[in-house]
Formats: structure tokens, sequence, C-alpha cells
């Protein structure tokens, strides 16, 4: 069919074939209120019991094996964070265990034994988990919706009934996820395009994006350093000029510019998808650029300078270059510019052009089928041949 651009007018959705000279009114269906995310959800056959309350001094601090982008608290204690995925295991022996969070923006999933339990905005609270059976445990909490700003994971404590064990070993490799919403899993567990706020903060789930489902796939861990709305040269529709990933890469917190960063593993696949952003908006008004001609021109020496950083920080990784494919012409030749530039630095890395994503979640972000579909095209060119 074509390139598809979208616009929101009020609540509707215009949404033009380019390609076929066709357009259409999409109207939302009726308004209907929002259901607040509940702040604790445990199913009734978890096996154990979870509740929040005020934080209790005096608990032992258990060693955690965390991954993801992140600055120290000055309490010494705990990780502040604000990139999404961010993730932390540990192992104890008991029947309790406490979570400590200060962090009134995100959901977080806690799986302990194959169970679950949900927190939403916990703010300054303990999660005590209670009940559990006499005996080794292994315990995952993991940040799934996306960060408004930093927040602290305070990290896990041992309650009186409990002891520690040295935590989870490293999984063998580590895969970087580079991009924008798409890569955060902007509300991936939606059914419907048409979102309210509250909506698409319940649906995004980023444990379930593509990122994860690669890694899995590969008996690897992950980093999402990610960002909705974001590019590289420029963002969605040229807002915030000064703060494109190659601004905000080599921040801990994008929202505290001067947090140093705790110390990071070295990525062994590194895979960048920021190209959407940058070509699936118009050109504003005041940008640098003419037509989107100049920008694929800009675009490709810069996909392949970034790409180039990122080999340098992390020496021998595989470079991935993920483009979506129906953001046009533009966005996949700047992609082949830029590998072919990577190429003739003697960096060698794997280009991987997407098909087209039904993009049914809100705002037309990708579906969680759309999600599977994308971990799938990546896991098949990380496991072929050699790179280009």
């Amino acid at each position: 069919m074509g390139a598809v651009w979208t616009r929101r007018i009020g609540a509707a959705v215009l949404v033009v074939a380019l390609g076929a000279g066709a357009a259409f009114l999409a109207w939302p269906e009726p308004p209907r209120p929002a259901t607040p995310v509940p702040a604790l959800s445990l199913a009734g056959d978890a096996g154990f019991l979870a509740e929040l309350g005020p934080q209790r001094p005096g608990w032992s601090a258990l060693p955690a094996q965390a991954t993801g982008r992140a600055a120290a608290d000055p309490s010494g204690l705990g990780y502040r964070h604000e990139w999404p995925g961010f993730h932390a295991s540990a192992r104890f022996q008991g029947t309790g265990i406490v979570l400590r969070f200060d962090d009134a923006l995100n959901r977080w999933r806690v799986t302990l034994d194959g169970k679950a339990v949900e927190v939403s905005r916990p703010g300054r609270q303990d999660l005590h988990i209670r009940g559990l059976a006499p005996g080794p445990h292994q315990i995952r909490a993991e940040k799934i919706s996306e960060s408004s700003g930093p927040a602290l994971f305070g990290g896990f404590f041992l309650d009186d009934s409990a002891q520690a064990l040295p935590p989870p070993d490293p999984a063998p490799r580590l895969i970087e996820f580079i991009g924008d919403s798409d890569t955060v899993g902007f509300a991936n567990t939606a059914s419907r395009r048409d979102c309210e706020a509250e909506e698409i903060y319940a649906a995004t789930d980023t444990s379930r994006s593509f990122g994860p489902q690669v890694a899995a796939a590969l008996g690897a861990d992950y980093r999402i350093v990610a960002r909705s709305g974001i590019g590289l040269l420029r963002n969605y529709g040229g807002a915030e000029p000064d703060r494109t990933m190659d601004r905000l890469y080599p921040l801990a917190l994008p929202g505290q510019p001067d947090a140093p960063a705790l110390p990071e593993r070295k990525a062994d696949i590194v895979v960048i998808g920021l190209g959407s952003n940058v070509f699936g908006s118009e050109l504003a008004p005041g940008e640098r650029w003419s037509d989107k001609g100049q920008l694929r021109h800009e675009f490709g020496p810069a996909l392949a300078d970034f790409a180039t950083a990122r080999a340098q920080e992390n020496p021998g990784a595989t470079l991935v270059l993920l483009a979506f494919g129906e953001y046009g012409a533009e966005l996949v030749e700047a992609h082949r510019t830029a590998s072919a530039l990577l190429d003739g630095r003697g960096l060698a890395n794997r280009l991987v052009v997407l098909g087209d994503p039904q993009r049914n979640a809100c705002l037309w972000h990708p579906s969680a089928e759309d999600h599977a579909m994308i971990a799938q095209a990546l896991v098949a060119a990380l496991k072929g041949p050699g790179p280009n």
C-alpha cells in the first residue's frame, strides 16, 4: 500500500495511505473511564502473601545481580533508574523477603518461584512478601513501564526469617537494545489504537517487547536504552532538538544529567533502532533540513558514527541496524548507507529491514504480535550466516 501517515485530530486519527492515494477518518470508540491500575496485584494461587507498607529500618540488604543503566543512590543502597527494562535478581533462603521502593512513577513485576506480583506507583514503601515455603528461593524484580523521570529501586532485604544466598550467575551474553517507543514496548499489550494516558501506562510492558524476547531465545540478558519519541539527528516532530539519542545515551539518568553511572557490563550484541521518529514525522518550521532527501543524506553517516562509538565501547560486539521499513525508502536507504560505511571501517554488521507491522496497539504502536514478529526477524539474523 505504500507508506502510511497518521495524525491525531482531537480524539480521531487521520490515516492517509500515501502510496494508494486514499484517505479515511477513523473515529474512536465512545469515551470510557480508564480504570486505575491497582497498587498491588497478586494472583489468588500465588502461594504467598504480599503487602505494601512503611519502610522499616534494620533489615539486612541482600546482594543482587542487576542489569540496566542506573546510578547509585546517595544512601549507598539501591539503584536510581530512568531508562526502561531495569531488572534485578537475588537468591535467599527463608519464608519472607522485602523489596524497597521510592517510586511514584512505575509498574514493577516481581517474580518468585514462578509466581508474580505486580506493583504500581508504590511511592516510598516496602513490599513485604511472606508465607513462602521454607527453603531456597530466587526472586526477580523488573520495571515494566516507561519512566517520566528518575526513581529508586532500593533493593532486596532479608526479613527476620531469611538468610542470604549468592546472587544468580549472570547470563553468558548481554544484548543492548537502543531505540525509541517501539523498543520500549509502548502499550504493546493493548488491543486498540485509541487510548488514554492511564491505558497506555497499564498496557506498556517492556519485559514483553521484542528485545527481551530476542535475549530469551539466545540465552542472553538484555539492557535497554530507549525513550518514546526519540531519534538520531531529530526527535518526533522536531521536538527537544537538544535531547536526541546521541545527547542522552551517555547519561545514567536523562532527568539528572550529572548523576554518575554505575559500572556496566560490556555488550556482546548491540541492536540500534533509531530511524522511525527521524523519518516518521513531517519536518517542522525552523529545522535545518529542507526535505526528507537531505535528511537521508545526513542520517546514514550519523547512524554509522553512533554505531561506531558503541562498537568502541563494546569491543568485539556484533552490531545490528534495525530499520522499520514502513517509514519509507529514505529510512531504508539511509540504513544501507550506514551499513556500508561500517563495512568500510572494518566493523561487521547486520542490517535487518522489517516488513509492515500491524501496529494495532495504542497510538499505532506495535502490538504483541508485532513484537513477536520483530523478535523472530532479529533472532533469524543473529543465528544466520556471518555479518554483512
